[in-house]
C-alpha cells in the first residue's frame, strides 16, 4: 500500500515538472515567433539621465546594453563605446533613450556652446528654461545678468477667449549658465563689438531662484511661456 503510495506521488510530480517544462518551452517559443524573421542588435540605452557635457568615459553607471530588433534601432545608435572617446553629450538624454552618436561632440565644441557660467549662490535652485532669441534679450545675455521673469497664458483659447496676459514672475534672477544650440550672432566674445547678423536657435538659459520663484516658473512654463526682461539699474 505504502509503495502504491509513493508510486503515485512520484508520479504526480513527474507531471507537474512536464507541464512546467511544457509552459517554459511555450512562452519561449512565443518570443521566438515574436521575433521571427526580425534581427537583433545590441545597442546602449541610457538608464539614469545623463546631462549635457557628461564625459563618455563616465557613461558606465549611467548606460546599459540592450538588444533590440534592428528596425527599431536609431541610424547612428552606438554599440561601442569606443566610437565617442573623447566626447560629450551634447544634450541631456533621458532614461531609455538609445545613445546616439550625433549627441556627442568633441569637448572643445560643448565648452564653446556655454557661453558663461558663475557658481549658484547657496539656498538657491537651479532651473533651466529653453528660449527663442526674442525671449531671451535678443540671446545677448551672459552669466551674472540679473533679470526679470515674465510669464505669459496661453491657456486660454477659443474665438471668445481673452488674449493671452503676461505679468511678472520674478525679479531680480540671477543668470547662472548660458548655452546656445546655433549662432549666437556675433563673432566673438569681445562686447563692445556690432551685432552683424541676428542670433539663430535656442538658448539655454539657466537661472537661480528661490523656492517661491521656481515655482512660479515651472507653473507659467507649463501654462504658455516665459520671456526674459532686463530691469533698469537705478544709482
Amino acid at each position: 500500500m505504502t509503495f502504491q503510495r509513493t508510486g503515485a506521488l512520484v508520479a504526480a510530480i513527474a507531471l507537474a515538472l512536464l507541464g512546467t517544462l511544457g509552459l517554459t518551452a511555450y512562452v519561449h517559443s512565443a518570443k521566438e515567433r515574436a521575433v521571427a524573421g526580425e534581427k537583433l542588435v545590441d545597442v546602449y540605452v541610457a538608464s539614469s539621465t545623463i546631462t549635457a557635457g557628461t564625459p563618455a568615459n563616465q557613461l558606465h553607471s549611467k548606460i546599459k546594453l540592450e538588444s533590440v530588433p534592428a528596425k527599431v534601432r536609431a541610424a547612428d545608435a552606438i554599440s561601442n563605446l569606443t566610437n565617442i572617446d573623447g566626447r560629450v553629450a551634447s544634450t541631456e538624454i533621458e532614461p531609455g533613450e538609445q545613445l546616439l552618436a550625433s549627441r556627442f561632440v568633441a569637448s572643445g565644441a560643448q565648452s564653446a556652446q556655454v557661453q558663461s557660467s558663475i557658481a549658484v549662490p547657496p539656498g538657491l535652485f537651479q532651473s533651466t528654461v529653453s528660449l527663442d532669441p526674442d525671449q531671451a534679450l535678443g540671446g545677448q545675455l551672459r552669466a551674472g545678468n540679473r533679470v526679470v521673469v515674465m510669464g505669459i497664458d496661453t491657456t486660454t483659447t477659443g474665438v471668445n477667449a481673452p488674449p493671452a496676459t503676461a505679468k511678472v514672475i520674478a525679479r531680480d534672477v540671477l543668470v547662472t549658465t548660458v548655452q546656445i544650440d546655433g549662432d549666437r550672432g556675433q563673432g566673438t566674445a569681445d562686447q563692445k563689438q556690432q551685432v552683424t547678423n541676428a542670433p539663430t536657435g535656442k538658448f539655454l538659459i539657466t537661472l537661480a531662484l528661490t523656492q517661491t520663484d521656481l515655482e512660479n516658473v515651472v507653473t507659467a512654463v507649463n501654462d504658455g511661456k516665459i520671456s526674459l526682461a532686463a530691469e533698469a539699474v537705478t544709482k
